[in-house]
């Protein structure tokens, strides 16, 4: 009877597709010189103390994207673009976070709305307050965090009221700060056999010191946590004009008596908590940590074919290597099968086995698989926009901010003959 058989070794290869389930043209898009007076351009400082302006750039006909490439230059003029892969942009072909930045879009503004966004930073426990993210503190931040990736910048999310250095030694506690520091206040928890009292200094070079007024507490024998608020000015060491005053680098907290100091913190006075602003800082580190998470989770996928033999007009068993149910079709004439045979009728499970139930002479096929996935979680693609124009392929690559689908395409080969 007529039987076919796969050769010694199926050839089974893999060719990465991503198709934007967008309605949104990308055949045509075209880049305008940015405006100056847009209302979503913010700015961020990173951890070195330079700074940069954010905001989405904006394609015609109305595609949102952010950029790729730190040091890429902006078009002077009408600038076309292409939808283009992750492997188009040469600087990102060393630097492998397509899943990372895939689920950045995904799960950032333009994709969700900023009301959105605000519940997620509150349910990941970050303290943003009642009032939600604004746009533009939501397109810096979630640019900072793609540069994070693709250039390797780091924002500053450096708390200002902690030390860069405590020094304990006898009777004190010295802490340098990274900069000038006012302070509203400072607590700790104390823990005194027979009370003490503690006293707050500052200094502007770490030798010469002096009282910070209305500093001293007295301290009760036993164990609590003190909390002492400061005089406004108490700390302020100059002032320059239209601009706040200048605090002190150093702080020492004098003990006088028996006492333990531990958990020493401060609250800062006409300051943020951050140089860039508390909204900006939680949703870079909030996408981050998303986009870590996506990296473990994500899932090349991959076609088992390792057990498959052809026999009887069946071509199996096959099995995908998904991190979802994907929907799985093959060419003419070749149809999908379970193990008995029946047609599939709803997406294949990861790992689950599935046949090819052959027609005719076929010795070959391109399956395509559909992974639809969670919109908000891990696995995807990202479509980037690549200038077609340029003349020294300097003009900045995009990450354009759309929903996409993956689908996979395994081409298959087998030999048949009949016996």
């Amino acid at each position: 009877m007529p039987i076919l058989s796969l050769s010694a070794t199926p050839r089974v290869a893999v060719r990465p597709l991503t198709r934007p389930t967008s309605r949104a043209d990308l055949s045509r898009m075209t880049r305008y010189r940015g405006g100056t007076y847009s209302h979503t351009v913010d700015t961020v400082v990173f951890a070195d103390g330079t700074s940069a302006r954010t905001d989405l750039i904006r394609l015609n006909p109305n595609i949102e994207a952010y950029s790729l490439d730190f040091g890429g230059i902006a078009p002077t003029r009408p600038s076309r673009y292409r939808a283009d892969t992750w492997a188009a942009v040469p600087h990102l072909r060393t630097r492998a976070y397509e899943a990372e930045v895939a689920w950045i879009l995904r799960n950032s503004h333009p994709t969700i709305s900023t009301a959105d966004l605000s519940r997620d930073l509150r349910a990941a426990g970050y303290p943003l307050g009642t009032r939600n993210i604004s746009e533009h503190e939501a397109i810096a931040g979630t640019q900072a965090a793609i540069w994070h990736l693709t250039n390797g910048l780091e924002l500053d999310n450096r708390p200002l009221n902690i030390p860069a250095r405590t020094i304990e030694s006898a009777g004190q506690v010295h802490v340098e700060f990274g900069g000038e520091r006012q302070l509203a206040g400072y607590a700790a928890d104390v823990v005194s056999g027979s009370g003490a009292v503690l006293t707050l200094q500052k200094s502007r070079d770490g030798e010469v010191w002096a009282d910070v007024a209305a500093s001293r507490v007295t301290v009760p024998a036993g164990d609590g946590r003190l909390s002492k608020p400061l005089g406004v000015g108490a700390t302020v060491a100059h002032r320059r004009h239209g601009r706040p005053g200048g605090g002190y680098r150093h702080y020492r907290l004098v003990i006088d008596g028996a006492a333990t100091i531990t958990n020493l913190t401060f609250r800062l006075a006409d300051s943020g908590l951050y140089r860039n602003t508390a909204p900006i800082v939680h949703l870079y580190d909030y996408l981050l940590a998303g986009a870590r998470a996506a990296r473990r989770a994500a899932v090349v996928p991959a076609l088992v074919a390792t057990e498959a033999v052809a026999e009887a007009g069946l071509v199996g068993p096959f099995q995908l290597v998904t991190a979802d149910a994907a929907t799985v079709t093959a060419g003419h004439g070749i149809s999908v099968v379970n193990a008995d045979g029946n047609p599939l009728t709803k997406p294949i499970a990861p790992q689950e086995q599935f046949f090819l139930r052959v027609a005719g002479g076929a010795g070959s096929t391109t399956l395509t698989v559909e992974i639809p996935g969670d919109p908000r979680g891990f696995g995807g693609r990202v479509v980037t926009g690549v200038a077609r124009d340029e003349v020294a392929g300097t003009f900045t690559p995009l990450a354009l901010a759309i929903p996409v689908q993956q689908i996979v395409g395994f081409e298959i080969e087998w030999s048949g003959s009949d016996r």
